[in-house]
């Protein structure tokens, strides 16, 4: 991306207001029909610019901008300054980490602050990584996390702002790669070469594609019937989920005509390039859909664990790129009358992927133990086709709603079912 940091603010405001009239708080604070009590004024102004505006505020203020070093080197080890034939800097990218004080501000009522804030916090912990505009000609994506500041150093903090201090967070946005100034045109090609004897060849053609991670965009439905968007990456995917694998160079080449899984603890690869959408492929990144039916052949949905991808061309001992990590997890289908069950137990779910002796089911924090028989409180039982389980939570705390968390080889599913104890 160019050097617009204010692009950066834009996206993480927007990112809260346009997700601000469907909260979960408004349904949780009991309006009906569901709707905001109020609409704060969204900004990246400073502390004491903001109090400045009329009614109440919500600021996302950029106050700080460290580079980010270790970032750096990790990307751009072989281009470094100072090395033999290394370019000079100008021409190399910048990585910035972006600090944000993120606070609330209303004249005359502190709930409106503390509820604009609760907004906020959740929306952001609901988006850890947020992308820029689609449409953008140089698109870019980043890290929102949230960093811990003793209270000394925020009283620090707002002091300089001169204004007084009101609950607020700090949020670091890393990575922001600075496209760097263009390089010196190529030399021209030589009109002739040499080969030296005993030298080995390159395993990797001209353009081999490269990869760099797993991302995947979901959302689930709360208790309270809101829909809740989130995002992962590295990615969890289950039978008929979506997930994105991003590279470079990928498809232009009959070299990352493929695609392949490695399963955990070594074994064959799987060549999965029949989960590739080619609607929703580009050089930067290849779009995959698990399959709906596990078994499917030869490359139906893999038992639940956590996999590598990887790209190259067809046939073993041919050339491939590295390796990035994905997730598959099992499908909990959400019940079709809510997400929330309710009445007397055993209940029972539904999906694919659950296996027997691999499974762990949880409800809220509490585990429950595995049985063959028809599980009592606190037990839960698979079914052997792997299709459906069936459990009973702990009866404690009466009419507490928590979630019902599944398990399979350590990989956890989307959130999907509530259970009321």
């Amino acid at each position: 991306m160019t050097l617009d940091l204010s692009a950066v603010t834009d996206s993480l405001i927007g990112l809260v207001k346009s997700q601000w009239t469907t909260a979960p708080i408004w349904t949780e604070l009991g309006a009906s029909p569901p709707a905001p009590t109020f609409t704060p004024n969204f900004s990246g102004l400073a502390p004491d610019a903001a109090r400045q505006a009329p009614g109440p505020q919500l600021s996302m203020f950029l106050y700080h901008v460290e580079p980010d070093n270790a970032r750096e080197t990790l990307f751009w080890q072989p281009q470094l300054a100072g090395a033999p034939g290394s370019p000079p800097t100008r021409f190399m990218p910048l990585a910035l980490d972006l600090y944000y004080l993120l606070f609330a501000y209303s004249e005359t009522s502190y709930t409106e602050e503390q509820e604009a804030m609760s907004v906020a916090l959740r929306v952001f912990h609901a988006n850890p990584v947020v992308r820029g505009d689609p449409g953008a000609a140089v698109p870019w994506e980043l890290s929102l996390t949230m960093e811990h500041r003793s209270y000394d150093e925020l009283s620090r903090l707002w002091q300089a702002t001169t204004a007084p201090l009101r609950m607020s967070q700090v949020y670091r946005a890393s990575v922001v790669f600075i496209e760097p100034d263009p390089g010196p045109a190529p030399a021209p090609p030589p009109a002739s070469f040499s080969v030296g004897v005993g030298q080995r060849p390159s395993p990797w053609p001209a353009g081999f594609p490269a990869v760099f991670g797993t991302s995947r965009d979901g959302s689930y439905v709360s208790p309270g019937g809101a829909s809740v968007p989130f995002a992962q990456s590295p990615a969890t995917v289950a039978a008929s989920q979506d997930v994105r694998l991003l590279g470079s160079d990928l498809g232009r080449t009959g070299a990352s005509d493929h695609v392949y899984l490695l399963p955990p603890g070594g074994g064959a690869e799987v060549d999965v390039t029949s989960w590739v959408r080619p609607a929703g492929s580009s050089p930067a990144r290849f779009a995959l859909t698990a399959p709906a039916d596990p078994a499917a052949a030869p490359a139906g949905t893999p038992d639940p664990g956590v996999y590598q991808l990887r790209v190259g061309s067809g046939g073993p001992g041919g050339p491939r790129s590295g390796s990035t990590p994905v997730s598959i997890a099992a499908l909990v289908h959400p019940p079709a009358d809510g997400p929330v069950l309710t009445g007397a137990p055993p209940f029972t779910l539904n999906g694919t992927g659950f296996v027997p002796g691999a499974t762990e089911v949880l409800t809220g924090t509490a585990a429950l133990t595995e049985t063959a028989a028809s599980p009592g409180p606190g037990e839960f039982g698979v079914d052997p086709g792997g299709a459906s389980l069936t459990f009973s939570p702990v009866p404690e705390r009466p009419g507490t709603v928590v979630p019902v968390r599944v398990r399979v080889n350590g990989v956890e599913s989307d959130p999907a079912v509530w259970v009321t104890l």
